[in-house]
């Protein structure tokens, strides 16, 4: 099994680091370890997450409400025949489309 860097993301500093997870199950990876920066929570956003600027509030504010409806950027693929993975909203906006049309493969798909 292939070692990991995950990305876990700050929301009260609006910072992001990467942790290696060595080659633990992904089961057995944490969902939250404390932000170097600030000591608040940080959350595993994934191996795909690309975080926004620091400054950039509006961006924070989509991945925040991304996150709170249980998407963590993991990749999204609709049916066995789609190699592509569905990208990921620009805006707010689209986010809230996109948690509604894609909330099956929400972490929290039972609570949307």
């Amino acid at each position: 099994m292939t070692p990991y860097n995950m990305a876990f993301a700050c929301f009260t500093c609006q910072k992001s680091f990467k942790k290696s997870l060595g080659k633990a199950p992904p089961n057995k990876y944490p969902s939250q370890l404390t932000c170097p920066n600030c000591g608040e929570i940080a959350y595993n956003m994934g191996r795909h997450f690309k975080p926004p600027k620091k400054n950039d509030k509006k961006q924070w504010e989509k991945v925040r409400f991304l996150f709170d409806h249980g998407f963590r950027f993991q990749k999204i693929r609709v049916g066995n025949q789609y190699p592509d993975s569905v990208p990921y909203p620009e805006t707010l906006e689209e986010a809230r489309k996109f948690v509604i049309k894609y909330q099956a493969y929400s972490e929290r798909k039972n609570e949307i």
